[in-house]
């Protein structure tokens, strides 16, 4: 009996020393995120009116950096268990405002590879029948509407507005669990078709341009974004996971906020100069194709230049 009472001892021992280690590794991760965002953020400012990507990644970083944020602060009582422990108000808002950036970043991601898809299948379109204000009506419609189902979760499931609504929540959340499932469709079909239409078209030559860098970041979400998701829909839907998948999906999440930036500057850096190029200027390549397509756009509708189709 005390050899079993020991040995349950030392597998909590262990547990508790493995989920220590990987909060550790997660906070120090979000802190080269922070970074990593902080800088990709300030330089797609100075980009932003010459290239509509650039404003989608604008946004993908703005979200990235408040997610990061939030979950830094977020698991600091866990790290600090019986030491630290934060107010309830505080607490739900840290929780509700992360996911509602991780829902932000989701949907951006998706509407950035939904329209290099009709960019790369139908450049014609693209160049001169695209609306001139469609990324900047699609971002911010993605803001509201994401903000919206951030209040409605918080009013139900929570009693940051008042009592709880647990069919009401049960509801928003099956919502969710098909948003996120539509979202997650959309960019994997879309993908595949960009990857397809570039392997087998004349891009095959631009294998470091924007289209490789959507790939990139729709293959990074769906390894290590979209773990924490479904860690939130289980813990909502009160789907049975394993106890370990609590921590992984934090430390995953943390993986995709903050690898963002390595691949815009791993995909626009000259191999061998990755240290002496201006940063600026490496991300500039990175958009690469996209920049000159959307200079080209502005000019065309500007009536500057006469397109032949």
């Amino acid at each position: 009996m005390s050899l079993r009472v020991h040995t349950q001892s030392a597998s909590i021992q262990e547990d508790m020393a493995f989920n220590l280690t990987i909060l550790s590794l997660t906070e120090l991760l979000s802190l080269g995120g922070l970074l990593g965002n902080g800088v990709a953020l300030w330089l797609l400012n100075q980009n932003v009116y010459r290239n509509p990507f650039s404003i989608y990644l604008l946004d993908v970083a703005c979200a990235d950096l408040i997610f990061l944020c939030c979950h830094m602060v977020a698991i600091i009582p866990e790290l600090l268990p019986d030491q630290l422990d934060f107010p309830e108000f505080v607490h739900i808002s840290l929780l509700m405002l992360r996911f509602f950036c991780y829902i932000v970043g989701l949907s951006l991601l998706a509407a950035i590879s939904t329209e290099q898809c009709l960019a790369t299948l139908f450049p014609a379109w693209y160049l001169c029948r695209r609306p001139r204000y469609l990324t900047t009506c699609v971002c911010a419609l993605i803001w509201v509407l994401c903000l919206l189902l951030d209040l409605l979760l918080s009013g139900t499931c929570t009693q940051f507005f008042g009592a709880l609504s647990f069919h009401l929540c049960g509801m928003l959340w099956l919502v969710v669990a098909v948003l996120l499932a539509a979202l997650c469709c959309t960019m994997c079909v879309t993908s595949l078709l960009l990857l397809l239409r570039v392997e087998r078209g004349s891009e095959r030559h631009q294998s470091r341009g924007f289209p490789t860098l959507v790939l990139l970041a729709v293959l990074l979400f769906l390894f290590c974004g979209l773990p924490f998701g479904i860690f939130w829909l289980s813990k909502n839907l009160s789907w049975h996971i394993p106890l370990y998948f609590y921590h992984f999906s934090f430390f995953m999440a943390s993986v995709h906020s903050s690898a963002k930036p390595a691949i815009y500057f791993f995909l626009g850096s000259t191999p061998g100069q990755r240290l002496q190029e201006p940063l600026r200027l490496v991300l500039h390549r990175a958009l690469g194709d996209e920049a000159e397509l959307g200079a080209v756009r502005e000019a065309s509708q500007g009536g500057l230049v006469d397109m032949t189709i």
